[in-house]
């Protein structure tokens, strides 16, 4: 019947939901630590697991015409663990609490102003490459965590849908280039590191950080905290006064 795709061709014993949830599941684990362990020993950015992880397991859903809907029965399980995966990104932050402490309404001003660059610098660039003002408000919280960048969007009548998919194409570019760019640049303070990291590409850019160094990691994870929550009151009152003013 024209539309209809043979499920799981390849696996005909995984018939049923809970088989199918288990072998997804294990699937994208044993593909991401194989991932992790080519990282790991050829040490070159373009490998990071993440990415790695994506391009194989779309290119094994789409040879064997598996919907998504089926794979999606194992990610919700891993899903299911992101939660308890940001909560750990705490633990270099409380390591790192009286340094933090010292340091913090210094650490607020520059997410503040970094996060409003953010936003407005990315809406402008949006309506100059012909955007209009819907994409340009669904791309303007890119540096935002998804649940408060879709929060956001969905508040100012954009597409949620579009914004997850900058929300990870930009966390994907820092993990991969960002270190390598700071590194390009001589920033070589881990405080400096972790902030721009943590402002700029979230939990993705926070997990590579806490993979360097657990100081880097800790100012990493207040920056994504900090820049999520001054992105949610900005972002409605400043996306609109912007597209406002451009012509």
């Amino acid at each position: 019947m024209a539309g209809t795709y043979t499920t799981m061709t390849l696996f005909p014993m995984f018939s049923t939901t809970p088989m199918k949830g288990l072998l997804y599941c294990s699937l994208t684990l044993v593909v991401y630590l194989i991932a992790w362990k080519l990282q790991n020993r050829f040490k070159y950015s373009l490998l990071n697991p993440l990415l790695i992880s994506i391009l194989v397991l779309v290119g094994i859903l789409l040879a064997d015409n598996i919907p998504y809907s089926d794979y999606q029965q194992g990610g919700n399980w891993l899903s299911n663990l992101l939660g308890i995966a940001v909560v750990s990104l705490g633990v270099p932050l409380y390591q790192q609490m009286r340094d933090i402490h010292q340091e913090l309404p210094g650490v607020i001003l520059v997410v503040f102003i970094s996060s409003l660059f953010a936003l407005v610098s990315t809406v402008i660039l949006a309506v100059l490459a012909g955007a209009d003002g819907q994409v340009a408000i669904s791309l303007a919280p890119k540096s935002v965590t998804t649940p408060i960048a879709v929060m956001i969007v969905d508040s100012l009548n954009g597409v949620p849908s579009l914004t997850a998919i900058a929300v990870i194409l930009t966390g994907l570019m820092g993990a991969i280039f960002g270190l390598p760019l700071l590194s390009l640049l001589k920033i070589t303070d881990p405080k400096a590191r972790g902030i721009a990291m943590g402002t700029a590409c979230h939990a993705l850019g926070t997990a590579r950080m806490v993979q360097s160094s657990l100081k880097e990691g800790a100012y990493s994870a207040l920056a994504l905290v900090l820049s999520a929550s001054i992105s949610a009151l900005l972002a409605p009152w400043v996306i609109p006064r912007v597209l406002g003013w451009l012509p």
